[in-house]
This record gives C-alpha cells, sequence and structure tokens, in this order.
C-alpha cells in the first residue's frame, strides 16, 4: 500500500502517524525545508504535533511536489481551503489524471465557492468516481494520543472505499464508510461556521445553556442547506455529519472555537489571525456558505449572523442580541 500526501499541518501529521503505523509507503509533500530534515532524520515535525514520532521506515518527505505525486497512485490533500488553488496550480494535470485523489479540506475552494471534490473535477478533469472524502469528528491532537476516534470516507465508488478503509483502520480509529461523499463535504464546512460562532457565543460569556440551542438550532440549519444543495443527503444524525458539528462547537482543541472566542471578547479578525499559528477554515467557510445559502434562497440566521460579524464588522454582542429572537 502506498500513498502521497500533500500539506504540512497538524491534520496532516496525524494522517502521516496513522498512515505509516498501518505500513502504508508514504511520500509526503512539505513546503519548508527544515521539516521534511527533520522529518526524514528524526521521524518529527517541527512545527506540529512534535510529541509523534512517526515511522521513518514508511516515510519519504520532500518539497518537490511533482516527485511526491509520481511516486503513488493515491494523492491525498491535506491543506487548508485558501491554499488549495495555488497548491493545484503547480500541478501538472498529466501527473494526477490517472490517479485517485482523496481530499481532507473543510472550507469551499475559490471564487465560485466550489466543494473541493467538484474543485478538482474542473480542475483536472477528475470525476468523483475517482475521488473520496475523508469526514467525522477527528481532532489531530486526540489521534495522536491515540484517543478512540471515528472516521467516514466518502465516495461513490464501493471499490474504492473498500481499498481504502484498511489505510487508515486502527485499533484507536474505526472506519465508516459512505456514498455520500457531497453531504458529508457540505456538513465538513459547515461545521466550521457553527464552531466559530460557538466561539464567539463563549467569548460574549453566554453559558453552556444558550450554545446547547445554538448547536440545536445549527443541525436544523445544516438539514436545510442539505436538503437544498443535495438531494440525496442521508440522515444526518451519525458521526460523518452531526459529529464533527458538535466535536467543533464543544472541543477546547477546536481552532474555529479558539478564533470565535477572541472575536467575542472584542478582537478584530486581523488581530485573531495574527495571534493563531494555525488555520481556522470557519472565517473563509462562513463567506462560502453565506453566498451558497443566497444564491439558493435561504435563511440561515446563524450563518448570516457570522457574516455579519466578520465580513461586515458589526458587533458581535449587538448581532447575538438579534440572533437571539431567531432560536428556538
Amino acid at each position: 500500500m502506498e500513498i502521497s500526501v500533500i500539506g504540512g499541518g497538524s491534520w496532516a501529521t496525524a494522517l502521516v502517524k496513522i498512515l505509516t503505523e498501518n505500513k502504508v509507503n508514504v511520500s509526503w509533500y512539505l513546503r519548508r525545508k527544515e521539516q521534511v530534515n527533520m522529518i526524514n532524520a528524526d521521524g518529527v515535525n517541527p512545527d506540529y504535533l512534535t510529541f509523534v514520532r512517526l515511522n521513518t521506515a514508511y516515510l519519504k518527505a520532500s518539497t518537490d511536489l511533482a516527485e511526491v505525486i509520481q511516486q503513488t497512485n493515491k494523492i491525498l490533500f491535506v491543506v487548508p481551503s485558501a491554499h488549495f488553488p495555488s497548491v493545484c496550480s503547480q500541478i501538472d494535470s498529466d501527473l494526477i489524471q490517472d490517479k485517485s485523489v482523496i481530499t481532507s479540506i473543510k472550507g469551499t475552494v475559490g471564487p465560485d465557492n466550489d466543494l473541493p471534490s467538484a474543485y478538482i473535477a474542473n480542475r483536472f478533469k477528475i470525476s468523483e468516481n475517482k475521488q473520496a472524502i475523508l469526514a467525522g469528528p477527528c481532532h489531530a491532537e486526540e489521534i495522536a494520543m491515540g484517543k478512540k476516534t471515528y472516521m467516514t470516507i466518502g465516495s461513490p465508488n464501493e471499490v474504492l472505499l473498500r481499498n481504502l478503509k484498511p489505510y487508515f483502520e486502527r485499533f484507536y480509529l474505526q472506519v465508516n464508510v459512505s456514498d455520500d461523499s457531497v453531504g458529508m463535504e457540505y456538513a465538513a464546512i459547515f461545521k466550521n461556521v457553527i464552531g466559530l460562532v460557538c466561539g464567539i457565543a463563549k467569548g460574549l460569556n453566554y453559558g453552556d445553556n444558550f450554545i446547547a440551542v445554538l448547536v440545536s438550532n445549527a443541525i436544523y440549519e445544516l438539514e436545510q442547506l442539505l436538503k437544498s444543495v443535495h438531494v440525496n443527503a442521508k440522515r444526518i444524525a451519525c458521526s460523518g455529519y452531526l459529529g464533527d458539528l458538535l466535536v467543533t462547537g464543544y472541543s477546547s482543541h477546536s481552532r474555529n472555537r479558539t478564533f470565535g472566542e477572541l472575536i467575542g471578547r472584542g478582537y478584530s479578525v486581523e488581530q485573531t489571525q495574527r495571534l493563531m499559528s494555525m488555520v481556522a477554515e470557519g472565517y473563509g467557510a462562513t463567506k462560502g456558505i453565506y453566498q451558497t445559502a443566497k444564491e439558493l434562497g435561504l435563511n440561515l440566521p446563524i450563518v448570516n449572523t457570522a457574516y455579519r460579524i466578520l465580513y461586515r464588522h458589526m458587533s458581535a454582542a449587538a448581532e447575538f442580541k438579534l440572533l437571539e429572537r431567531n432560536m428556538i
């Protein structure tokens, strides 16, 4: 078994840990030479999850993107959605044409707010039948510590699902499969918005009671979104859809919740971005989901509130007072 991994953050590092533990040969692209040198020498990513020791017998890191892609017939993209077009622009279509593509990118991509799978289909002419996505409540920190976790792999291709499942299964990681990759992509993007909004509520000193109401209403908004964009959406009360939303809204590991909490405490978006060392996808996801909902004629009060606070610089406290009236 072999796979190429594109991306050098904490989630990419956690996935490489899983893969190498399963004796999957990993060709890993990272931008920084210092990262590559330390990973190849010591099995440690000096920037993320530094306590994790990776199995270098099954791992080769490189700053040469083309070389990494050429090594295997499966490509796993684990990069922030805002950086994804830039990464793709460096890839020759001929290099990737006949490969299976897996994404774990939880944000809309480009000016048209494409799903990552749709962006890949348009950019490289790779059908969704040759793609898969990773979803579920999977904080990198907990996977790195071997805490029990459930992941869902989504793809319309049953053969690809069967093939990928043993790449990721571990005694601490249960892997489920689903043919609804599109629904789970939307759910994964939407949950980042909700995690951020829960953080704003925390920063404004709202309590757990209100946050529970917020999450309950967010589930309803997610259902409305999925019904509008995706006619084949499945039951969302499972970990592949709802689990990610819940863990992002409640966990201290959540970057989006941390981002939102700083906004709620009065920091500007620019100040918050400078303070955080890791990317919070919820900021860009808010704009993407807001614009998608607007095009569909959907009224999503929580998403609208997040958009006005983040992009129109409205008072978080005042917007939440208005939001209170729309909660049930």
